[in-house]
């Protein structure tokens, strides 16, 4: 960490934790795989580990960095050898940003782990933008994306986001790695632009159905949705389906949802 950052204190409202250890800094950006001229994002550059590792590589780079400290100490470090915005990384358009950089773009950050679910929420819906994605976050949320059916951390967002991306776990990082050093332990994760992306021909039903079946984990499907569907639908949806509605959602698969969507949809 440079001289000048030692007595800046991490802001605990900003969910800062800065990475210390530049070996693996060097293994989160060399699984971008960037090229020159790649256009790249990063969110929360914070003292510039990540970002000094990015810029070797002769990219367009747009850094995302809310704390003013920060922002100044970046911009005086960096100067015009990135495009550095102070802003939330949740508040900004999107689609005006895509359109100016270009696509397919990559992401690399070690995000303010406060910001993951919203964060992972946008990155779905523009998922179609992105070639290559690379995040620090929690270990748990690394288990979380990566759990199959029956697994406790199986979760609606583990199948949302595994319908867009295919997801693995690349790098445990011990919380010994940042200062301050936080609670949990890291993991960084590597999401690609899914092949063979399966057919949802009834989203809106998709949805609600992943969602109700999560609502209560201990409880069954059939209890899920009989507050959703009312008794009677979800009794029809049940034989037409041929899914047995006294697991719970947490034992069904992406596929089993689909057709769940696609049945309710003939009802």
């Amino acid at each position: 960490m440079p001289k000048a950052l030692f007595c800046m204190k991490a802001l605990k409202a900003l969910g800062q934790n800065f990475l210390t250890d530049k070996s693996i800094a060097e293994k989160i950006v060399a699984l971008g795989e960037l090229q020159p001229e790649d256009s790249v994002w990063e969110i929360g550059p914070g003292t510039g580990i990540l970002t000094d590792e990015i810029i070797k590589n002769n990219v367009q780079l747009r850094a995302f960095e809310l704390d003013r400290r920060l922002y100044k100490y970046l911009s005086a470090r960096y100067e015009n050898r990135i495009i550095l915005e102070q802003t939330d990384i949740l508040q900004v358009d999107w689609n005006s940003l895509i359109r100016k950089d270009g696509t397919p773009l990559k992401l690399i950050a070690n995000i303010p782990y406060q910001i993951t679910s919203p964060l992972l929420a946008l990155l779905e819906e523009y998922s179609r933008f992105f070639s290559r994605i690379v995040l620090m976050v929690q270990k748990e949320v690394a288990e979380r994306l990566s759990a199959k059916p029956g697994n406790k951390n199986y979760a609606p967002l583990t199948i949302r986001l595994r319908l867009v991306f295919d997801i693995s776990s690349k790098i445990q990082v011990s919380r010994e790695k940042f200062s301050p050093m936080p609670k949990v332990d890291s993991a960084v994760i590597l999401l690609l632009p899914r092949e063979n992306k399966p057919v949802i021909k009834h989203p809106e039903h998709f949805h609600k159905l992943l969602h109700a079946a999560f609502v209560h984990r201990r409880k069954t499907l059939a209890n899920n949705l009989i507050p959703v569907l009312g008794k009677e639908k979800t009794e029809e949806l049940a034989k037409l389906s041929h899914i047995d509605f006294g697991k719970r959602g947490e034992e069904l698969a992406e596929e089993d949802f689909i057709l769940l969507s696609d049945c309710l949809a003939d009802l």
